[in-house]
C-alpha cells in the first residue's frame, strides 16, 4: 500500500469532528442542526418509497470502515469507475469519497446510463485504463456481455479489481465474474440506511462492522436482519460469535441472502434467492447473468448462456429447474436466453 499517509491525514480530520462539540458546530452553522448529514429514501417492502436520514456522525464511522475496506484492495495507481447509484442513496457519494482517500483516481457514472451509457463506458475504460470497478454484481456482468457483443474480450481490458455492493452475490457466480474479466473480486455489503454494514477479509468473506453496529437476525441465525433492533428487510447468515474465519478476526461473519420480499418458505425454512443462484451456477455453460423474483410463492429465474448454439436450451432450463426443486424443496420458473437477448429479457 502507498496511501497510508494520506488515509492518515484525513483520520485525523474525521475524530476531529467526530470529537468537535455540536453546540459549537450548530452556532457556526447559525442555528441549524448539524446532526443530520445525509437525506434519502429507501423502498419498503410493499414498494413504497420512505424517507431516510444519516446523522453526521453515521456518516463519517461508515467511510472509516470503508475506506479501510478499500484500503486493501486500491491502490494510488489506480483509476476506478464508481458505478453505484446516486439518486437519493448514500452508497454512491460514499464510496466516491473513500476512493479518493485511498489516493486512487475515481471516474464517477452512476447507473442511470443517461449520459454514461454501457457501450460509452466500454470506451472510458479503453480511454483511461481503468484498473478497477466498483458496481452491483449484475451490472459487471452485463457489461462483460455486452463488451463480448461488441466483438472485446473483457479479459484483456485493464481492470484487474471488481468490488461488487449494492446485490447479494454468491461466491459461484463472484467467480464467473472474476472469470469474464480475469480480475480479482471482492464484495462489500450495506442496506439503504447503513451504506457499509459488512467489509471483506483476505478470504472474501463478509465480516460485520461489529465495534458500531448491534446486529441480530430475527429467528435465529437465518432470517431477518435487524440492526440496532430495527428491521432492514434484508435477509442473511449470521454466523455464531463462537464460530471463526480462517482470517482469524473476531468480527463476526455474514452472509447476504437477499431481499425478505425474495425469499420463501420451504420444507427445511426459510430459501432466499441467494440459494436459488448457488445451485443454478452448479451447472456449467452459463454467463455470470442472474436475475430472480418470487411471484405467488414461486421463484421466477432468468439466467444466460453465452452461445445458444453450443447448449440445448430446453435441456438446461429443465436441468436447472430439478436442480432447484431437488435441492431447496420449491418451485421454479427457469427462463433460458442468450446473453444478447438477455436486456430485453428481463426488462
Amino acid at each position: 500500500m502507498t496511501t497510508t499517509t494520506s488515509i492518515a491525514t484525513h483520520y485525523e480530520q474525521f475524530l476531529q469532528l467526530l470529537t468537535r462539540d455540536t453546540a459549537d458546530i450548530r452556532n457556526a452553522a447559525d442555528g441549524r442542526d448539524p446532526v443530520s448529514a445525509r437525506y434519502g429514501e429507501r423502498v419498503d417492502p410493499s414498494g413504497g418509497s420512505q424517507p431516510i436520514v444519516m446523522t453526521r456522525d453515521e456518516w463519517i464511522l461508515n467511510q472509516i470502515d470503508l475506506t479501510l475496506a478499500l484500503g486493501r484492495l486500491l491502490t494510488e495507481d489506480d483509476v476506478v469507475v464508481s458505478a453505484v447509484p446516486y439518486e437519493l442513496s448514500f452508497i454512491g457519494a460514499e464510496v466516491d469519497r473513500v476512493i479518493e482517500m485511498v489516493g486512487a483516481s475515481v471516474i464517477s457514472v452512476g447507473t442511470s446510463g443517461t449520459i454514461c451509457p454501457m457501450p460509452r463506458l466500454l470506451g472510458l475504460i479503453e480511454q483511461y485504463e481503468v484498473t478497477a470497478l466498483v458496481c452491483a454484481p449484475s451490472f459487471a456482468a452485463e457489461l462483460a456481455g455486452l463488451a463480448v457483443s461488441l466483438g472485446k474480450r473483457p479479459a484483456d481490458s485493464t481492470i484487474r479489481t471488481i468490488v461488487c455492493v449494492g446485490e447479494a452475490c454468491s461466491t459461484e457466480r463472484l467467480d464467473r465474474i472474476g472469470a469474464a474479466w480475469a480480475a480479482k473480486t471482492s464484495t462489500l455489503y450495506g442496506t439503504p440506511t447503513t451504506p457499509t454494514v459488512a467489509v471483506a477479509c483476505e478470504y472474501g468473506a463478509l465480516h460485520l462492522c461489529d465495534h458500531r453496529l448491534r446486529a441480530e437476525v430475527r429467528g435465529g441465525s437465518r432470517g431477518e436482519l435487524l440492526l440496532d433492533g430495527s428491521p432492514t428487510g434484508e435477509v442473511v447468515e449470521l454466523w455464531p460469535a463462537d464460530r471463526r474465519c480462517d482470517c482469524g478476526s473476531a468480527s463476526r461473519v455474514l452472509v447476504p441472502l437477499g431481499s425478505t420480499a425474495s425469499a420463501v418458505r420451504g420444507p427445511d425454512g426459510l430459501v432466499s434467492a441467494l440459494d436459488v443462484e448457488r445451485s443454478v451456477f452448479g451447472h456449467r455453460r452459463l454467463a455470470p447473468h442472474f436475475a430472480c423474483a418470487v411471484r405467488d410463492g414461486t421463484f421466477h429465474v432468468t439466467c444466460a448462456v453465452a452461445d445458444p448454439r453450443a447448449v440445448d436450451e430446453d435441456a438446461m432450463r429443465r436441468a436447472i429447474r430439478s436442480s432447484i426443486g431437488d435441492a431447496l424443496g420449491v418451485e421454479a420458473e427457469v427462463t433460458v436466453v442468450g446473453v444478447k437477448d438477455w436486456s430485453t429479457a428481463t426488462s
